[in-house]
């Protein structure tokens, strides 16, 4: 049986359990000078060096953590990881004052990437997005959720959920598939032609992808095509996960939770009775901190929800348009300079609750006995000094179920 000893971590950081909420979120477990023994891909053991080293056989292999912090793998819950092309120029329209809104209506946005990645081969996509997670795995990413929503059309939508399926067995970070048809309307059919296309794939998006996801804002998805595809998608086992309040409040959270979304992403615009909503329900409020960064708006209410008692996960929401980012380091980093989080709320917003955001927190999302051995090992002493030290990839050996599938 395969073993592997992490031996003499100068420190260990994890959140624990399903979830934390609220106040919780801060409440993060640290060892000093502890060792991790792993079997057969699963932790075994947490313990100091010399108990370790007594009570198990000696394992197949040895990193030493001295000097170095061990954190649980990055989970981020939020991406759009396959398309074709970019879109620095709309960069530069936006920082010469063009709005999100104004671009997309000239047929840059959304509609512009559709473009490219219609005209995109699989082997293309797949070409693509194997190097983005190249990029992602290096700094730290064990697991990412990854929407369609760029092909906007029967073939290429299809096309998107195969990319994902066969990068997921090609390559180390787990891949959990969202159907995002609903991302914008295309402009070769009309908006009721589109609506019958998205039932229509209902059944065959099931077998591949495990929820389903709407761009709800004013010009893309409103409440009521919302609601009824969601209750559709349901029948079919897709489970409801929803872009929601990023440009205003306009009842999509209600809408989510009416709907049991597992997680409502942006929140940037937020009432004070969606914050007690949220804060009452089960459900995760998924913030971008890089979309605010990016598009140089306000960010989403953290410090509010937290104190208020929500689930809250953070998440690169990587994408062409909004967040060309793929460093969850750096997601921590803006999450808690400019949203206010402590670097412990950041760990358990970007590990155990975006686990549980995903269905996951079971077996992945923090270090405890008993669960995956989805682990980064730090080039800091502390993890904390990882998020300060901004602007740099501190990982140093990246662990996949027990087996090191990155290291510098």
């Amino acid at each position: 049986m395969a073993s592997l000893l992490i031996h003499n971590a100068a420190q260990i950081a994890t959140a624990t359990g399903r979830y934390a909420r609220g106040t919780d979120m801060h409440h993060v477990r640290l060892y000093a000078r502890t060792s991790i023994y792993i079997q057969d891909g699963i932790i075994r053991a947490i313990g100091s060096p010399l108990e370790l080293e007594q009570s198990f056989p000696p394992a197949s292999q040895v990193i030493d953590a001295t000097d170095c912090a061990v954190i649980p793998g990055l989970i981020d819950s939020h991406t759009h990881l396959v398309f074709a092309g970019s879109r620095e120029k709309e960069f530069a329209l936006r920082l010469s004052g063009a709005t999100y809104q104004e671009i997309a209506s000239q047929g840059g946005g959304i509609l512009s990437t559709v473009s490219a990645t219609r005209k995109a081969s699989k082997d293309e996509l797949k070409s693509i997005a194997a190097r983005y997670l190249s990029l992602a795995l290096a700094h730290g990413t064990t697991t990412m959720e990854v929407k369609t929503g760029y092909g906007l059309n029967e073939e290429t939508e299809l096309k998107l959920l195969d990319v994902i399926e066969e990068l997921n067995a090609e390559q180390p970070i787990t891949l959990v598939p969202t159907f995002l048809g609903a991302h914008a309307f295309p402009p070769d059919c009309t908006k009721s032609e589109y609506l019958d296309l998205l039932h229509r794939l209902l059944p065959r998006v099931a077998t591949k992808a495990k929820f389903i996801d709407a761009f709800v804002e004013e010009n893309y998805f409103n409440l009521e095509q919302t609601e009824v595809l969601c209750r559709k998608a349901k029948q079919f086992g897709l489970l409801p996960r929803l872009h929601v309040n990023q440009f205003s409040s306009s009842g999509g959270v209600a809408l989510g939770l009416r709907l049991g979304a597992v997680s409502l992403d942006h929140l940037e615009k937020l009432s004070n009775e969606e914050i007690h909503l949220l804060a009452q329900s089960e459900t995760v409020a998924t913030l971008l901190p890089c979309v605010s960064l990016f598009l140089g708006y306000g960010y989403p209410p953290a410090r509010t929800l937290i104190d208020s008692g929500a689930i809250v996960a953070i998440a690169s929401n990587f994408n062409p348009g909004s967040a060309m980012n793929l460093n969850m380091q750096l997601v921590m980093f803006v999450a808690c300079a400019q949203m206010s989080l402590s670097p412990n709320e950041a760990l358990t917003a970007a590990t155990l609750n975006a686990a549980y955001s995903l269905g996951l927190s079971d077996t992945l999302g923090s270090i405890e006995i008993g669960k995956h051995a989805d682990l980064v090992i730090l080039d800091t002493p502390t993890f904390e000094q990882a998020i300060y030290f901004f602007g740099i990839n501190h990982s140093k050996t990246v662990i996949k179920n027990g087996v090191v599938v990155w290291t510098c």
